[in-house]
């Protein structure tokens, strides 16, 4: 069976193209106490433009999509004046997140360096959704990630990735070898855990072990105890869920279960995980459901409910381990593999930033990937006009529009808003890298059957709140590295991950800072919705909120797992950066709901098909979030135009 789930170290994407110019001022809006004041950042003040060091509502920060909003979902058309810059480009990309970054470097690669690329992108700073977070706190100066966080998949990397990263100077053996602190969790007596909300549960309750499968993406962390009904035992569920969820975990059952199951024809593409809890493992509470619902949410960004049994295993989510190791679903996991390490301290960030200074070496100095980590990058050098590869943020695409028939034009125009004014520049082929849900509003004349492929791809709303907290000496009385919250408003909680690259280290000393990671996808309340209507209420959710009322969940939710060993959220919370994601992750397919639709055939085959001189890259077109695939996907749009050339 494909090993083709997407996981949260996947999330990347190109970028979120729905956007509008950036409001200086209005980003700092945020009137809370972890929010930083405007005034030291914005750019022509003291402090230079540098936006990873910005705290408050970040992601789908204000000022980032409301010009998007007003043509597609608005109509608008009148725009005003739009000035012709006079800028005539050999490709424009638009989107800056991995795809398109990657796009804009394949181009110039395939033409020796010398031809003249714009990447334009809606946002403050690139990379799309792997951002980089920064925060000083008593002088110290800590990163983490804002959404795309590492390399994987890497044994089905095809040569061109590999090639790209020796290119770049990204050595994945240092990794596993001088990066990553496999010893820093027993070091410091972290481990997995369950985080029980009083608010759900009638009483807040640790459950000392990693029942929410964190260990596999947290190399070294310790699992805790195995002994299911003691851990259950003191849990504030009825005593039948504990039974149920004991029973789930140990899974002493499974080889009755298997026994039935082979005597049938049975499809596990088709049959609900849900179903298979009900009537093979005899599961009736609703404690026992609304414990394990979420499991999954951090890989598919829906309920359990939504799963087949197929997809349950794949996730090996309680009562299918046995299930998928005996017909060859899954495997255990293999003893040499290094696990999941392959990342810089920000993320996907680091990979973004080593691209971008290939393209654009004023922009730091150094070479190699590990010269980037603490590079403070000049973003004024990203458009200077003497580069032949330039960076335009602040920049929503509103059109891109042939100069004459498809099939004849020699140049595309495209028009973008940039401080409330429109501008057009023309170019000799486009990549479009922005999320395909947005391209059909961008290019109307497109064909009515790729424009609905394109609109099918409805994104997974993630929210990642970096809490940068003033030190961890709660945590480490805890004894929690990593928690899965089942019915918490952030359903992961993760401490930083130990890896020490490019002169910065991990934290060893509890009084000092720690950025903490809070991860929410927004699962509506409402069980069995098609994928795309939860995303879709998802979105609304998140984008409708206040950054204050993210905070507020924040504060609780901290005071509740880390308050009985003396935090207090008031008074240990330096800041908190907020990267909500309305659309996030790529749109993959589901057995239940989208009728056998695969990689091979969805409609996001039909959907990145070339359109003149106008080709499409991003992780949609992949129906995938792996970065490899989103990086991929940038290289085939560029060689789609170079095979017109």
């Amino acid at each position: 069976m494909p090993n083709n789930r997407i996981t949260r170290r996947d999330f990347l994407n190109g970028t979120l193209i729905g956007a509008g110019t950036a409001l200086i001022g209005e980003r700092y809006l945020f009137g809370t106490a972890h929010a930083r004041e405007a005034e030291a950042l914005w750019p022509g003040a003291d402090a230079p433009y540098y936006p990873p060091a910005w705290t408050g509502m970040r992601g789908s920060h204000p000022g980032s999509y409301e010009r998007a909003h007003e043509f597609a979902r608005e109509g608008r058309e009148d725009w005003g004046e739009i000035t012709e810059t006079g800028e005539e480009y050999d490709l424009v990309v638009v989107g800056g997140g991995a795809s398109g970054l990657a796009a804009a470097y394949f181009f110039q690669d395939a033409h020796d360096w010398e031809e003249k690329v714009l990447i334009l992108d809606n946002h403050d700073d690139f990379g799309g959704h792997a951002k980089r977070n920064e925060f000083e706190s008593g002088g110290q100066m800590r990163m983490t990630y804002g959404g795309s966080q590492g390399f994987d998949n890497i044994d089905n990397w095809p040569d061109e990735m590999w090639d790209l990263l020796e290119d770049l100077g990204i050595d994945l053996e240092k990794f596993e070898n001088e990066h990553y602190d496999y010893d820093w969790f027993e070091r410091h007596g972290l481990g997995g855990a369950v985080f029980m909300d009083a608010k759900t549960w009638g009483k807040d309750h640790v459950i000392p072990a990693d029942l929410g499968g964190m260990a596999p993406v947290m190399p070294g962390l310790e699992e805790g105890p195995k002994d299911y009904e003691a851990l259950f035992a003191k849990a504030p569920m009825p005593e039948k869920a504990r039974k149920e969820l004991t029973k789930l975990y140990e899974e002493d059952g499974a080889r009755k279960i298997i026994n039935k199951i082979d005597e049938l024809d049975f499809n596990f593409d088709r049959y609900p995980y849900e179903k298979f809890l009900q009537k093979y493992w005899y599961i009736k509470e609703q404690a026992t459901f609304d414990f394990i619902r979420k499991l999954p949410t951090d890989e598919n960004g829906v309920g359990a409910e939504t799963l087949s049994l197929s997809e349950g295993i794949e996730a090996e989510l309680p009562g299918t381990i046995k299930l998928g190791r005996f017909y060859r679903m899954t495997k255990k996991p293999d003893p040499e593999d290094a696990g999941y390490v392959h990342h810089f301290p920000d993320g996907n960030a680091g990979f973004c930033r080593t691209i971008v200074r290939a393209m654009i070496p004023d922009v730091a100095p150094g070479e190699g990937a590990d010269s980037v980590v603490l590079a403070k990058f000049d973003y004024e050098a990203l458009d200077d006009p003497e580069n032949e590869t330039r960076i335009r943020l602040n920049s929503t695409v509103i059109s891109a529009k042939h100069d004459g028939p498809v099939d004849d034009a020699d140049t595309v125009s495209v028009t973008y808003i940039r401080d409330g004014k429109a501008y057009r520049v023309k170019a000799k082929g486009v990549v479009m890298a922005c999320w395909n849900m947005i391209i059909p509003h961008l290019i109307p004349e497109l064909p009515e059957d790729q424009k609905e492929a394109l609109a099918s791809n409805v994104k997974i709303p993630y929210v990642f709140a970096n809490v940068m907290i003033k030190n961890w000496q709660a945590i480490k009385k805890s004894g929690i590295g990593a928690a899965y919250c089942p019915t918490s408003y952030y359903h992961l909680l993760q401490t930083e991950y130990p890896i020490n690259m490019g002169g910065y280290s991990a934290t060893e000393d509890p009084n000092d800072p720690m950025p903490v990671t809070l991860i929410r996808v927004p699962v509506p309340e409402e069980r069995g919705m098609e994928p795309r209507d939860q995303f879709r209420e998802g979105r609304s959710e998140i984008i409708s909120l206040e950054f204050a009322d993210f905070e507020a969940e924040v504060n609780a939710q901290l005071d509740g797992m880390f308050g009985p060993y003396g935090f207090q959220s008031k008074r240990d919370i330096e800041a908190i950066t907020l990267n909500r994601w309305s659309h996030g992750y790529s749109y993959t397919y589901f057995n239940l709901f989208d009728k056998g639709m695969s990689f091979d055939d969805g409609p996001h085959i039909k959907a990145r098909e070339p359109f003149g001189l106008i080709t499409i890259a991003n992780s949609d077109s992949g129906a995938n979030s792996w970065l490899d695939v989103g990086v991929m996907q940038g290289l085939r749009a560029v060689n789609e135009l170079l095979e017109d050339d």
